[in-house]
């Protein structure tokens, strides 16, 4: 991917905003700001916060599980180039298991991918996980496709890096809610925002727009609301006494989303903590998300746990966090122009960070006029929708 092409734009003249501040919106936030043009990124909470999906110490990065690997490529040359230039580690490679049993259709594809890139991807039995790592313990009939490539991204890090890189490229951010928007008579869009500073509404005139606001999302663009669910996601943190639980010690990420809806990073970011997540959760709705109840969740977390992990302390976590998904029905995100000058990108499913870089890359070419960006499956128009009014 190269950069951003912006030569059907006057770049001193042209304003973009992009409303969210989360990772998906800061990355293009940035790609608009190297690209010369003059961009505003609005986000509503004070900066660092834990009320989006963009907060927290670690993410997973994996290649095993996508079937187009291009745009994380992508994303990968990114994180390396802004690890470089913020002096910050952004990326940590661990390797990554994603368990089943053998001939599992799903993994055997995920497999298949990768090898016909020419890829390292490996089959490790059950013999050879009890023998590589034995602070696991599985069911005798599984094994797990090894990923060496994969690995955590440091989230917080990763996330004031991009922001950092964005003022140092002339971008600004602004922290104000987003109460209302609306085309401007002038062909640009008009939004109402609320400073957290003052409380009183303003209005701020830009001559495109771009909306990253998560569960927000359906708030401000409410024609999408039937295709998007906001859920609670239990983000858990168990003890480890034996330490046997750590990147440094060798414990890649653990995947086995397919079978029980549970992954897990090795102890990183909590020292003695080892991160367990169930992937969904209750729908909530983000302003009400703190009378949510993901307690279901997180016992099934904590079975996985005594069952698989079985030298972590399984009888309550040590820390609970929470993250908000915002699910699309088949569960691709949705990326696309919804007028002439409102670009739209939500719904990324529980899968959005690691792609961040390459994603902001694509909803920056769309609000500058490039819809060949775009791959069809992310169209908002995959749905039955009016497109696009309210």
């Amino acid at each position: 991917m190269a950069g951003i092409p912006n030569d059907r734009l006057n770049k001193q003249s042209t304003s973009v905003c992009v409303v969210g501040g989360g990772i998906i919106g800061s990355w293009a936030a940035l790609h608009l700001a190297e690209a010369g043009i003059n961009t505003t990124l609005v986000e509503q909470f004070p900066l660092p916060h834990t009320r989006g999906s963009s907060h927290g110490l670690s993410r997973a990065f994996r290649f095993l599980g996508e079937l187009e690997l291009d745009r994380l490529d992508y994303s990968l040359s990114r994180w390396r180039a802004l690890e470089e230039a913020s002096g910050e580690t952004l990326f940590v490679k661990t390797g990554l298991l994603n368990f089943g049993q053998p001939g599992d259709p799903d993994l055997e594809t995920f497999m298949a991918v990768l090898r016909r890139s020419q890829r390292p991807v490996e089959w490790f039995t059950h013999e050879t996980i009890a023998a590589r790592y034995p602070m696991l313990s599985y069911p005798e009939e599984w094994g797990a496709a090894w990923d060496p490539n994969g690995g955590l991204l440091v989230a917080h890090q990763c996330l004031n890096s991009v922001q950092s890189q964005l003022r140092a490229c002339g971008g600004r951010i602004v922290t104000s809610r987003v109460e209302s928007l609306e085309p401007d008579t002038h062909s640009g869009i008009r939004i109402d925002v609320r400073p957290n500073a003052t409380g009183v509404t303003e209005t701020l005139s830009f001559d495109r727009l771009i909306v990253c606001a998560g569960p927000w999302t359906a708030r401000l663009l409410p024609q999408l609301k039937g295709h998007l669910r906001s859920l609670l996601t239990p983000v858990t943190y168990w003890r480890d006494p034996s330490e046997s639980y750590s990147a440094s010690s060798g414990l890649p990420v653990l995947f086995n989303a397919r079978l029980t809806g549970i992954y897990g990073l090795p102890s990183y970011e909590y020292p003695g903590l080892v991160k367990m997540l169930y992937h969904g959760g209750p729908e909530s709705d983000p302003e009400t998300r703190d009378l949510a109840s993901a307690e279901e969740y997180v016992e099934k977390v904590a079975d996985y746990v005594r069952d698989h992990l079985p030298l972590l302390d399984h009888r309550q976590p040590a820390i609970r966090e929470s993250c908000m998904y915002t699910m699309t029905p088949d569960s691709n995100p949705i990326i696309d122009r919804l007028a002439d000058n409102l670009v739209v990108g939500c719904g990324f499913s529980g899968s959005g960070f690691k792609h961040a870089p390459a994603t902001g890359r694509m909803l920056a070419a769309l609000a500058l006029g490039h819809d060949e960006a775009i791959p069809k499956g992310f169209r908002a128009d995959r749905y039955v929708l009016s497109r696009f009014d309210a």
